[in-house]
C-alpha cells in the first residue's frame, strides 16, 4: 500500500513539475524540487496510513482473541464444546438464558414485593379504622373538644369534615355566647383528609 501512494505521489510530482516549469518557464531545479517533495510527502503519508491499517489489524486481532478465550471460558463453564457449531453464538444464547433467568428472578421478587406491599396497606387501613384522627391539629380543637368529638363518634377527618355544624353544634352542647367556629374546623378537617392518604 505504502509502495503504491508513494509511486502515486511520484508521477504526480513529476507531473506537477513539468506543468510548473511550463506553467512559470522555471528550470529543471524547480522540477526537480518539486518532485523530491511530492515523493517525501508520499513516502511520509503512506507510512502513516500503513501504520494505521497495521494497528486497526492488530486491534481487531486481539478482540476476536480475547472474544475467542471469553467464549471458550463460557462454553467450558457452562459445559458446552465449542466443537460442531459458532462458539459466539452459543456464549450469547448461554449469556441470554442466564439473563432471562435473572429477570424471572426480579420479576418474582417484585410480585413478593406487591403481595408484601397490599398486605401492609391493609394493615395500615386497619390501623386508621381503629385509631382515630388527632383532632388537635384543626385549631380550635383542643384536647377537651376531641375529647368530646370521640364522645360523640367523630374520630376522624373525613368525619368532622362530612358532619353538619348545628348538630356538631348540639351534640358537643356549644353555647351561642361562646366563641367556637365549627364552620372553620369543618373547613381544616377537609384540608387533612385530603392529605391523608
Amino acid at each position: 500500500m505504502t509502495i503504491v501512494i508513494g509511486l502515486a505521489l511520484v508521477v504526480l510530482g513529476i507531473a506537477i513539475g513539468f506543468i510548473v516549469t511550463w506553467a512559470f518557464h522555471a528550470g529543471a531545479t524547480i522540477t526537480l524540487f518539486v518532485g523530491v517533495l511530492l515523493v517525501v510527502t508520499g513516502a511520509i503519508v503512506g507510512f502513516v496510513v500503513e501504520w494505521l491499517i497495521d494497528l486497526a489489524y492488530r486491534r481487531n486481532r486481539e478482540l476476536r482473541q480475547q472474544l475467542g478465550q471469553r467464549g471458550g471460558t463460557a462454553l467450558a463453564l457452562a459445559g458446552v464444546s465449542g466443537e460442531g457449531g459458532d462458539s459466539a453464538s452459543e456464549t450469547l444464547a448461554d449469556f441470554l438464558h442466564r439473563r432471562e433467568k435473572e429477570v424471572g428472578e426480579l420479576r418474582d421478587q417484585l410480585s413478593a414485593t406487591h403481595v408484601q406491599l397490599d398486605g401492609l396497606r391493609d394493615d395500615f387501613e386497619a390501623y386508621q379504622r381503629t385509631h382515630p384522627d388527632d383532632m388537635t391539629v384543626v385549631k380550635g380543637i383542643g384536647p377537651v373538644y376531641q375529647w368530646k368529638l370521640r364522645d360523640a363518634g367523630v374520630n376522624t377527618y373525613a368525619q368532622l369534615a362530612a358532619a353538619d355544624p348545628d348538630q356538631l353544634r348540639r351534640m358537643l352542647d356549644i353555647k351561642d355566647w361562646q366563641r367556637v367556629d365549627i364552620e372553620s374546623w369543618i373547613e381544616q378537617a377537609r384540608d387533612w383528609a385530603q392529605r391523608e392518604p
